[in-house]
């Protein structure tokens, strides 16, 4: 099963306020509309409980955040709203980590290792010995090696990428995923966490729409990182070309078949859109809303009024 097909039964879900998957030493990834403000909260009760860790609560102004133990490097996160019970949102997380035991989550970034100072023997200490001893000065040891930003400008790159390119990772990618690295600092300064989050959802599958689509962000800022990624060979990418390969792109169109004046009145110009011909996110643009702002308009009438409809779509370079 696929990371984002389990998301989106909390995304979806009218009682999640947000959610996030998060390290052992609380460092949040694949974050969606978690408050920053409960964050703190959150890696306090991680420092103290991660060890023994299998699901527990924290209640934050925001709502109740349910923490629960996925596999040895991964904790999900839950916000669920504040008037929901706390036994329905216990239950609604432990659904979601059951299912979770059939993905295969990427590793976590890893820290870059920090030198170990040099333990100098105290002048003046005395040996239990009567025997006088001999002060040996420390060996001397090369220094371990300090990443450190690139800074030169780096040439463009020839190839066209577009949103149907595969996208494989790159000889610096394991760098670039390394917690205060050069690069990882880099990819943070230009695109906060957007940048790591793409990343991880790199398994040499997925094409930059459907990592766009797991991810619920905009395919030009998804397109940006990558084009970012590809000249520092942290990511490479295969875009097929149409006449060669003849490949198509499914994709899912929102359709509204209910009645228009029994909805509320400021979902009635988005709703009216969703005729089954253009996608969520170009339909956000052309309303000139965020993505996800049209994504909570049309989640009281999915399944009810509203359905999507997969339509295949021909990948142009």
């Amino acid at each position: 099963m696929e990371l984002e097909r389990v998301l989106t039964k909390l995304k979806f879900d009218e009682a999640v306020s947000g959610y996030a998957l998060i390290t052992n030493d609380g460092q949040p990834f694949l974050s969606f509309s978690l408050p920053e403000e409960v964050l703190p909260q959150v890696q306090g009760a991680l420092r103290i409980h991660s060890d023994s860790l299998r699901m527990m609560n924290v209640m934050t102004g925001e709502g109740t955040v349910v923490l629960s133990r996925i596999d040895a490097n991964w904790v999900l996160a839950v916000l669920f709203s504040p008037d929901l019970q706390l036994g329905v949102a216990l239950q609604k997380a432990a659904d979601v980590i059951k299912l979770m035991g059939e993905v295969n989550l990427p590793p976590p970034p890893t820290l870059a290792s920090v030198p170990t100072p040099l333990q100098h023997p105290q002048v003046g200490a005395t040996s239990q010995s009567s025997t006088p001893t001999e002060l040996l000065e420390p060996p001397v040891t090369e220094p371990e090696p300090v990443f450190e930003a690139i800074l030169e400008p780096i040439a463009e790159i020839e190839i066209e990428i577009h949103h149907g390119c595969v996208v494989f990772r790159g000889e610096n990618y394991n760098e670039s995923m390394t917690l205060e690295s050069g690069l990882n600092k880099d990819i943070k300064i230009r695109f906060a966490n957007l940048g790591i989050d793409v990343l991880l959802m790199v398994d040499e599958k997925r094409t930059i729409f459907k990592i766009a689509e797991s991810l619920a962000r905009g395919v030009e800022e998804t397109l940006a990182v990558i084009r970012w990624c590809v000249p520092r060979n942290i990511v490479c990418v295969e875009c097929p070309e149409e006449q060669e390969t003849g490949a198509v792109e499914i994709i899912e169109l929102p359709l509204f078949e209910g009645n228009l004046k029994k909805a509320k009145k400021e979902h009635r110009d988005l709703l009216s859109m969703c005729d089954g011909n253009r996608p969520l996110q170009e339909i956000a643009n052309e309303l000139n809303i965020p993505y996800f702002q049209a994504l909570q308009s049309i989640i009281p009438y999915r399944g009810k009024t509203l359905r999507f409809v997969r339509k295949s779509k021909k990948m142009h370079s």
